[in-house]
């Protein structure tokens, strides 16, 4: 047996594992999977998206028309990118499978498959930074890391697993040999990155610059500079036409992958394309640090000219009411000293420990052939760490780039206690070594955390909003004839995958005017909701009690259509109908 793990290669490893977490992922939601639970507005959304696509909807059209019908439908934001991989899987398993069963387990095998190429990444990371007894190490702690593994969950079809997949694929390449084909490879790989989200933007930046300063310092890394400049010329605009059409090189969108961006990022790397094949560039650190101002300026500058109120950011339209109600409660957005003090704990107390494991094996390999991928890798942990201070969800790319350093931190603190000279301090020593799991770690602090603060809870009640989205709650409301509800946001999602009807708004922000709408009348006094509603076309209005949404609206204003439908009041224009309510869901028929 110790001869074949021995023989066991990395990435037989990596498959090894990747086979017990997707077995023991599918055991732990077979009761999900079997009533296609989707776990998050968004997953079910991504399934609206992927239904419409293989409907018939035009490839570049990702317009939700059963999202405010009245106004023409909702406009979306996200990549054909996923939806092709998932209805592509839907289309396999229909092969074998009824149609419904087929949607039901594409959904829950998609984002599992994906953990076969995250773990053969890590594979070649650990192998990067450190000896085999490293690398083995890390697997098991990515096989075990809850931080960021709960993205590739069954059932979770948003794009946040291939984001993360992408941030793990630009650290492989920025290890190693500063080679052209590396360079040019990062760029197609961050060419997708952007066109999954713009929210990779941040890690476009902190790559650049890695590979920049590597030049700087030394202009012997000028070819992976070279190759990423180059891609940067060629894939935005490539994965733009793809994905977008034509129309998406006239189209200025602050919130995803258009020209301002795209044009931005080209003209700072054709600065670089052109000096790299300057030899007098390469000649002091002065004129190569005068370059790359340069390349910043120009790309900032063709950022402006065609962009400029994107400076507002991608949220910057949004209403204060929608800004108030919808975006500031999106917590995975928000700053960690946002966050709740058990949830800020699960994934800092991992990154604070992560850093030191890193910095100290930073500073061990000073002097070996590892020396330089633990500087790029140090580069990488401090800006990303500090990202995830701003935005909390790009904690989870964060905790992916620390596993090396834990890996290094275990593999050490095991030596150390098999060096004691006692039994029993042998043991005590060992112990310590559960210190270096992350998972260990996060649970830990949480717990502390929850003792600290005992009245604190986490920001996502998820118990109200799941109870209303759920198959059998909604069933009655399914074998109602199609037709408008007028509905909360959250809740929305749900009623366009289980049901035949439309709604006007969901949580997504290009639709912040028909959102502006719904909450502005579950926000306001009965008589001045009552126009809103008959406005939209709506048949009937939805209310979940006690949704998070709703919740945060009633306290808001104790005389509102969402407080007294959460006390049971009798509103003139609505009548409740039992038969289509069911559980915490009530539904209301518009009066004529």
């Amino acid at each position: 047996m110790r001869l074949w793990f021995e023989r066991l290669s990395l990435g037989g490893l990596a498959l090894l594992l990747w086979l017990v977490v997707a077995t023991v992922s599918l055991v732990a939601y077979r009761d999900a999977i079997a009533t296609l639970g989707l776990l998050d507005t968004d997953d079910f959304m991504r399934l609206a998206q992927v239904r419409d696509l293989m409907a018939g909807q035009s490839w570049f059209d990702v317009t939700q028309y059963r999202i405010n019908p009245a106004g023409g439908g909702g406009l979306m934001h996200w990549s054909r990118f996923i939806d092709l991989q998932i209805a592509a899987l839907i289309a396999l398993l229909r092969l074998v499978l009824s149609p419904d069963a087929a949607e039901r387990w594409a959904v829950a095998l998609y984002p599992l498959l994906l953990i076969l190429p995250l773990f053969l990444l890590f594979a070649r990371i650990l192998a990067h930074l450190g000896d085999r007894r490293q690398a083995i190490a890390g697997l098991l702690i990515a096989a075990s890391a809850v931080t960021f593994l709960h993205y590739f969950a069954p059932l979770r079809i948003d794009h946040h697993n291939w984001q993360l997949l992408l941030s793990v694929a630009m650290l492989w390449l920025a290890l190693g040999e500063p080679r052209f084909a590396r360079g040019l490879a990062a760029a197609a790989v961050m060419g997708v990155h952007l066109e999954v989200s713009l929210e990779a933007f941040p890690y476009l930046v902190l790559f650049g610059a890695l590979f920049a300063l590597e030049w700087l310092r030394d202009p012997r890394a000028a070819p992976r500079l070279a190759g990423f400049a180059m891609g940067l010329v060629i894939f935005p605009a490539l994965w733009l036409l793809l994905f977008r059409g034509w129309d998406a090189f006239t189209a200025i969108r602050c919130d995803a992958l258009s020209p301002p961006y795209a044009v931005g990022a080209a003209t700072a790397a054709l600065v670089l394309v052109v000096a790299l094949r300057v030899p007098a560039v390469a000649a002091s650190w002065p004129r190569r640090l005068v370059v790359l101002g340069l390349a910043g300026a120009a790309g900032a500058g063709a950022f402006l000219a065609f962009g400029g109120a994107c400076l507002a950011g991608p949220f910057g339209e949004l209403e204060p009411l929608v800004r108030r109600f919808w975006y500031d409660q999106v917590m995975e957005g928000r700053p960690v000293w946002k966050q709740d003090a058990d949830t800020a704990a699960l994934f800092f107390t991992p990154t604070l420990v992560g850093l030191g494991a890193a910095l100290w094996a930073w500073r061990r390999a000073r002097g070996t052939d590892r020396a330089a991928n633990w500087d790029r890798l140090l580069f990488v942990l401090l800006c990303s760490g500090l990202l995830s201070m701003l935005v909390f969800r790009t904690g989870a790319a964060t905790q992916a780039y620390l596993v090396p350093a834990f890996a290094a931190m275990i593999v050490a603190l095991w030596d150390w206690s098999r060096a004691r000279p006692s039994v029993l301090g042998r043991v005590g020593a060992a112990l310590l070594v559960l210190g270096a799991i992350p998972a260990v770690d996060a649970m830990v602090a949480q717990r502390i955390a929850q003792r600290v603060f005992p009245d604190k809870k986490l920001a996502a009640n998820t118990d109200g909003e799941g109870n209303c989205m759920t198959r059998d709650v909604q069933a009655p409301l399914a074998a109602a004839p199609a037709a408008t509800i007028f509905a909360p946001i959250d809740i929305g999602p749900s009623i366009l995958i289980r049901t035949p009807h439309s709604v006007v708004a969901t949580g997504h922000h290009r639709n912040h005017a028909a959102m502006n709408r719904v909450i502005a009348a579950y926000l306001s006094d009965p008589a001045v909701s009552e126009p809103i509603v008959r406005a939209s076309g709506a048949s009937y209005l939805a209310f979940c009690e006690k949704l998070p949404e709703s919740e945060n609206q009633a306290r808001a204003n104790p005389h509102a259509l969402a407080a007294r439908l959460a006390r049971g009041e009798p509103i003139a224009w609505l009548a409740y109908d039992a038969k289509l309510s069911r559980d915490r869901l009530r539904i209301y028929r518009v009066v004529d």
